[in-house]
C-alpha cells in the first residue's frame, strides 16, 4: 500500500507538470495558428499542413520501434534491471540512426517525387512546398534520432522536464508567429515559418539528449548488438508497424486524399481541426503519459489487481476529462472559431464537431491498449487495429470520391473506433482476465451515464439562448457544473471517488 501512496503522489506531481504545460500551450498555441495562418494565407497554410503531413508519414518507418523502447525502458525499469536497461537504450539508438539514415533516403525519393508531380499545389507555389517538405523532412529525421532520449525521460517519469520542454516549444513557435506577421519579412513567409520551426525543433532535441545524458547512465552511445534482444524489439514492433502504418495512413493519407479530391480549402480546414483537437486532447494525452509507465511497471512487476484498477481508473478519468472540455467545444464551435480565426475555412466548424466525438470515442478503448503494450502480446491487439483503420482510410477515401462531402471522413473513423471497442474488449479479457461485464459496468456504462446525465441541460441552453457571449460562458459553466458533478457521483465508485480525492489532494500539496 504504501508502493501505491508513493505512485499516487509521483502521478500528482507528474500530472501537475503536464497540466500546467497544457495549459500554457492551449492558449498560446490557438493564438499561435491564427498567426500563422494569418501569415500564411489559407492556400500556404493547407500546403503547409499537406506537405508536413507526408513528410511525417515517413514516421512510421519507426514509430513502431519508438513504441517498443518506451515499454522496455519502462519495464526494465520496473523489474530493476539496469544493465538490461543499457542495453536497450543502446541497442535502440543504433538502430535509430540508421533507419533515419532510410528516412533520408525515402524522402529524397519516393517525398521528392510525390510531392511534385502528385500533389495538388496552387501554380507557382512548388518550390515553396519543396523547401517546406525538405524542412519537415530533417525534423522528423532528428526526431527518429532523440526518441530514444525521451522514452528514457518518460521511463523515469521526469515530466517536469518534459513540460518544460514543451512550454519551450510552445513559446519559439509563438515569436516565429509574430516574427512572420509583425516583423520585417521579405522573403517567402511559408520557407521562411518551415525553416525557423525546422532550426527551432533541432535546438530542443539538443537540450533533450544534453539533459538526459547527464541525468540518465544508460543513455550513453554504445556500438553494441544483442541478438536476442534485436529479436524482442523487432517481434515487438514488427507488429506495432501495423498499427503505425495503419494509423498514419488513416490520418495523413485522409490529408492527402483531401487535398487530392477537394484542393488547398480543405486542407486548411483540416489543419484548423487538427490544431484544436490536438490541444484538446493534450489535457487527456498528459493525465495517460503519466499513468502509461506506472501500468507498465506494476505489470512488469506482477501486480495484476493494481495494474487493473489503474486501468479503469485511467480510462474513465481521461474520458471524463475529454467530455468535460469536448461538450462546450462541441456545442459553441461556430462561436469559438469566429473569435479565434479572422478567416474560417469553409468545413472547419462540422469538422471540429466531428472530430471531438472520434477524440471520445477513441478513449473506449484507448487507455486499455496500455496494459495489452505492457504485456508484450501485441500481435492479435495490432492485427484488429491496424485492419479495421485501414479498412477506414479505404473507405472514407471511397466515399469522399462518390459523395464530395469531406465531413464523412469523419463519420466513417467515429464508426471505426466503435468497431475497435468491440473487438477489443475479447483481446483484453484474455491479458488481465477481464470479463465483458467488468468492463461495461466498470467503464462503459459508468461513462454512458455520464454523457446522457450532463448534455441536456447544457445543450437546452444553448438552443433556447442567442448565440454571443453571454451564451458561451453560461453554456462553458454549465458543462463544468454538470460534467464534474456526473463524473463524480454517477461515473465513479466510492474508491475511485477517494482515489480522485487522494490525487487532487497529493496535487495542491505539491503546488504549495
Amino acid at each position: 500500500m504504501t508502493g501505491h501512496s508513493e505512485n499516487t503522489k509521483r502521478l500528482a506531481r507528474n500530472t501537475i507538470y503536464l497540466y500546467l504545460r497544457s495549459f500554457f500551450a492551449l492558449v498560446i498555441s490557438l493564438y499561435t495558428s491564427r498567426l500563422v495562418l494569418q501569415a500564411l494565407g489559407v492556400d500556404d497554410y493547407g500546403i503547409y499542413n499537406a506537405v508536413g503531413g507526408f513528410a511525417l508519414m515517413f514516421w512510421l518507418v519507426t514509430g513502431s520501434l519508438t513504441s517498443a523502447v518506451n515499454r522496455f525502458l519502462a519495464y526494465e525499469l520496473g523489474e530493476g534491471n539496469q544493465e538490461r536497461m543499457k542495453m536497450v537504450f543502446s541497442m535502440s539508438l543504433n538502430i535509430m540512426i540508421g533507419f533515419s539514415l532510410i528516412v533520408l533516403l525515402l524522402a529524397e525519393t519516393a517525398g521528392v517525387w510525390y510531392v511534385s508531380s502528385r500533389m495538388t499545389i496552387p501554380e507557382g507555389r512548388e518550390a515553396a512546398a519543396l523547401y517546406a517538405f525538405q524542412f519537415a523532412a530533417v525534423t522528423v529525421m532528428s526526431g527518429i534520432v532523440v526518441s530514444p532520449f525521451n522514452s528514457s525521460i518518460i521511463a523515469h517519469e521526469k515530466m517536469g522536464v518534459f513540460a518544460a520542454i514543451s512550454v519551450a516549444e510552445t513559446i519559439i513557435k509563438f515569436i516565429i508567429a509574430l516574427f512572420l506577421v509583425y516583423g520585417p519579412v521579405t522573403m517567402d513567409r511559408l520557407i521562411l515559418y518551415s525553416g525557423l520551426w525546422m532550426g527551432a525543433t533541432l535546438l530542443l532535441q539538443c537540450f533533450t539528449i544534453i539533459y538526459a545524458r547527464v541525468s540518465f547512465s544508460e543513455c550513453r552511445f554504445r556500438r553494441i548488438f544483442d541478438k536476442e534482444l534485436f529479436k524482442e524489439l523487432f517481434s515487438y514492433a514488427g507488429w506495432n508497424f501495423m498499427g503505425s502504418f495503419a494509423g498514419t495512413m488513416s490520418e495523413q493519407g485522409i490529408t492527402l486524399a483531401m487535398n487530392v479530391v477537394f484542393g488547398p480549402v480543405a486542407n486548411a480546414a483540416r489543419g484548423v481541426t487538427n490544431t484544436v483537437r490536438n490541444a484538446v486532447s493534450m489535457f487527456v494525452s498528459n493525465f495517460t503519459m503519466a499513468l502509461t509507465p506506472q501500468i507498465t511497471k506494476a505489470y512488469a512487476s506482477s501486480d495484476m489487481e493494481y495494474t487493473k484498477s489503474l486501468a479503469f481508473r485511467g480510462s474513465k478519468f481521461s474520458f471524463y476529462i475529454m467530455f468535460l472540455i469536448s461538450l462546450p467545444l462541441i456545442l459553441e464551435a461556430e462561436f469559438v472559431l469566429g473569435v479565434w480565426l479572422t478567416e474560417v475555412p469553409e468545413h472547419t466548424v462540422a469538422f471540429i464537431r466531428l472530430a471531438q466525438i472520434i477524440s471520445l470515442a477513441d478513449l473506449l478503448y484507448l487507455v486499455l491498449t496500455y496494459v495489452q503494450n505492457a504485456s508484450g502480446k501485441v500481435r492479435g491487439l495490432q492485427i484488429m487495429l491496424s485492419s479495421i483503420t485501414m479498412l477506414n482510410f479505404i473507405v472514407a477515401y471511397a466515399a469522399m470520391k462518390i459523395f464530395k462531402k469531406p465531413e464523412l471522413a469523419y463519420v466513417i473513423a467515429i464508426l471505426a473506433s466503435l468497431l475497435k471497442t468491440l473487438f477489443f474488449i475479447g483481446i483484453l479479457k484474455k491479458t488481465i482476465r477481464l470479463t465483458v461485464k467488468e468492463l461495461m459496468t466498470g467503464i462503459y456504462l459508468p461513462e454512458l451515464a455520464v454523457v446522457l446525465s450532463s448534455s441536456f441541460i447544457p445543450a437546452a441552453i444553448c438552443f433556447l439562448m442567442p448565440d454571443g457571449w453571454v451564451r458561451f460562458l453560461v453554456v462553458g459553466s454549465s458543462c463544468v457544473i454538470c460534467v464534474g458533478l456526473s463524473s463524480l457521483y454517477i461515473g465513479c465508485t466510492r474508491s475511485e471517488r477517494a482515489y480522485l480525492f487522494s490525487l487532487v489532494k497529493s496535487s495542491i500539496f505539491k503546488v504549495r
